[in-house]
């Protein structure tokens, strides 16, 4: 099948280009600041309407995986307005045009749709986003639902993992700073579902194999605490945990507030799914085995 994948220089869009070509599917993909060669590249502006629209009636695909989004907290906060272009009305102009040429449309989305109130939230719990991210990512999930397009809306959850130089996420931040032996804080009381980048691309291209149609979790399968995943990454590698400092989020200096317990239910993909949402001790050990083979 042929599959278009947007923000393919990005942490998860390196991965599904490599996994969809390694399926033997037809790839285009996009970027947009950073150059990207695989999947048959082309730069694209998202919030270009015209010239988004253009290239997915051109390229016809039988699916496409929209990874692309502005995904700095804090740059979305201090930036409402690009926030709300680039990931909620340009995901609308996406799933107009993936309508009209009967394409299936994989948006990822995010856990931050939710307040964190309660955590472990399921597809059908309420949104409620308390930042510019989410709210911006929420429309796009609103603008998905207006334009009767055949879509999947996939939230994930502090996506991590080898493969985008250009940006540290928050596990390759942390080995890279025990692995010089410097201390660092980390929050206790913030937690998520964190989710490796390779396994969220598996799971992801099968929903578009398969069209799956509706809003689906597909997350790691550990509710965790940034601190004790600091620890269990330090534990994987042999850092010094002594390095490791905790602090509560109030003690940060973050621009947006961020959700006490975002963390995403999966059952329903566990059930659903034939690659399954890795558990936190699954994933750290791919993602030493990444480490090890230069990934």
């Amino acid at each position: 099948m042929k599959i278009l994948v947007t923000g393919a220089s990005g942490l998860l869009g390196i991965r599904l280009v490599e996994l969809a070509i390694t399926r033997g599917h037809e790839v285009c993909s996009t970027y947009h600041a950073h150059p990207f060669t695989q999947g048959s590249a082309r730069g694209l502006d998202l919030a270009d309407e015209k010239e988004v629209r253009r290239w997915v009636i051109e390229a016809g695909p039988d699916a496409l995986i929209h990874s692309a989004a502005i995904t700095d907290v804090d740059f979305c906060e201090k930036n409402p307005e690009l926030a709300m272009r680039v990931n909620g009305s340009a995901t609308g102009s996406l799933a107009e045009a993936c309508r009209d040429v009967g394409s299936h449309l994989v948006y990822i989305s995010t856990d931050y749709v939710f307040d964190g109130k309660s955590g472990l939230y399921k597809e059908n719990d309420e949104p409620k986003p308390i930042n510019v991210y989410g709210q911006s990512k929420l429309l796009g999930e609103q603008r998905l639902l207006q334009s009767n397009a055949d879509f999947c809306v996939a939230r994930t959850s502090v996506l991590y993992g080898w493969g985008r130089e250009h940006r540290p996420n928050f596990a390759t931040w942390l080995h890279g700073s025990l692995k010089a032996r410097r201390k660092v804080t980390v929050v206790t009381d913030q937690y998520a579902s964190p989710t490796l980048n390779t396994n969220l691309a598996r799971m992801l291209i099968e929903v578009a194999e398969r069209r799956i149609h509706g809003i689906l979790h597909l997350a790691g399968s550990t509710r965790i605490s940034r601190y004790e995943f600091a620890v269990m990454l330090a534990k994987q590698f042999g850092f010094d945990e002594n390095l490791l400092t905790p602090v509560k989020a109030e003690a940060t200096n973050w621009t947006a507030r961020r959700p006490y317990d975002s963390s995403l239910n999966v059952a329903k993909a566990q059930e659903m799914l034939t690659n399954k949402a890795a558990t936190l001790d699954e994933a750290l050990n791919e993602f030493a085995e990444e480490a090890q083979g230069g990934v």
